[in-house]
């Protein structure tokens, strides 16, 4: 029973890195770049008929100012009556805000009932914290939502607000709110559990120079992210309880094949990873041509129907996917990616055409996923479990309120503030 249980293990870690290790072999290292400094370039500026674009005239005026004028500008002589007046709208930021210090006196009283001394709670602050709401969210969103690294953070708010922290502040700060927004994190997991429709992506993290694996659950309301040394569905499991009925957009990796098994969920293939993968293969192989060329037509045809085809529909989409199954290729790899879409994921890939709720592809996730790109390049990952446990909550905290079409810095205080 002890091998049986260490085999599966094992198996679960060479599926992990199987992707990895494939892309290695290829010989070609994932930092050459195509060449293409012999193909023909765009021409800079707007295309031919293209409508100009012009700053909107802002609706609401805050100010009316006339400006008069006595005498001539250019020789200083005498003017005329007034023969006209034009308008000229200019938007501008108000004088920047310095820091205020506020000191509270802090009445305590005895309770008797309590057997115990009581006192107010400071308001726009968190318990303990020497800095207030508005300065330490707005050091969360410049870290983690614009992805600054703490120097420039530091310099920004000693150039614009005269307000001087240290790099070692700013990481208190950070692990102060994510401590704070921990039960609204949990609330972001619940959420994206019960949501009947989610995408999944994952890409590679780095902590105290270890890789790891920076997961994101997503779907049109919330982002849950979670980063885990493993690439295995049990990272995500916990998340995606009880998902009979559900639906989840994946890239074919085998981990969501195990989670479908595991969950009960089902699963809507990514049609531009399989176009994307398609088209790589007829780039090496010229009978890949015609795989590439059928499922671009089915996935055409597919969009065309959706969301509204009929059963009928569906089995038409599906005999043209078994035709392509039929077909001999001499290439294993063909033959294999053949089979990946043709027989594994046979029944993933076209519940996009009549739920409209189902997207065909993963873009969202990966979308959502960018961000944490962009923080990996320029900080590197993370450099201890607190980095990580702040990253995956404050990430998942802005990026909700993102999608949900709020104002991160306003939200986030709104959400502290009403759970004081």
């Amino acid at each position: 029973m002890r091998l049986k249980k260490r085999l599966k293990e094992v198996e679960e870690e060479f599926e992990e890195h199987k992707k990895e290790c494939a892309l290695i072999s290829k010989g070609t290292p994932t930092f050459v770049k195509e060449d293409v400094s012999h193909k023909a370039r765009r021409k800079l500026g707007a295309p031919v008929g293209h409508k100009g674009y012009w700053r909107k005239i802002p609706e609401r005026i805050d100010f009316v100012i006339p400006l008069r004028i006595a005498q001539c500008p250019c020789c200083g002589g005498e003017l005329s009556g007034v023969q006209g007046m034009r308008e000229r709208i200019v938007e501008d930021l108000p004088p920047v805000p310095q820091p205020v210090v506020t000191k509270y006196l802090i009445e305590r009283r005895y309770c008797a009932q309590c057997d115990k001394l009581v006192e107010p709670e400071v308001p726009d602050a968190l318990p303990g914290a020497r800095l207030g709401l508005r300065v330490m969210i707005l050091i969360a969103y410049l870290k983690i939502g614009l992805a600054l690294p703490e120097q420039k953070i530091i310099q920004l708010l000693k150039a614009q607000h005269a307000f001087f922290i240290s790099q070692a502040e700013i990481v208190g700060v950070l692990d102060q709110l994510r401590r704070a927004f921990g039960p609204h994190y949990a609330e972001i997991e619940h959420k994206i559990r019960d949501a009947a429709v989610k995408g999944a992506d994952e890409t590679g993290w780095r902590l105290d120079g270890k890789n790891h694996w920076l997961w994101a659950l997503v779907n049109n309301e919330v982002a849950w992210y979670k980063i885990h040394r493993r690439r295995s569905y049990k990272v995500i499991q916990p998340a995606l309880q009880d998902q009979k009925g559900k639906i989840i957009v994946t890239d074919r990796l085998p981990t969501y094949n195990h989670l479908a098994e595991e969950n009960g969920c089902a699963q809507q293939t990514c049609w531009a990873h399989i176009l994307r993968d398609s088209k790589r293969l007829a780039k090496n192989y010229d009978e890949a041509r015609t795989v590439h060329r059928r499922l671009k037509s089915i996935y055409h045809k597919a969009k065309i129907l959706a969301p509204n085809a009929s059963e009928r529909d569906v089995q038409k989409l599906l005999a043209r996917i078994g035709e392509l199954g039929k077909l001999h290729f001499e290439h294993k790899s063909i033959r294999t990616f053949r089979n990946s879409i043709c027989k594994k994921h046979r029944s993933d890939l076209f519940h996009f055409v009549t739920n409209p709720a189902v997207p065909s592809t993963n873009n969202g996730t990966e979308r959502a996923i960018r961000k944490a790109v962009i923080i990996r390049k320029i900080s590197n990952g993370s450099r201890s479990e607190k980095g990580a446990r702040i990253l995956e909550t404050l990430l998942s905290i802005i990026e909700t309120i993102k999608l949900q079409g709020k104002s991160p810095l306003e939200e986030m205080y709104h959400i502290l503030a009403s759970r004081a």
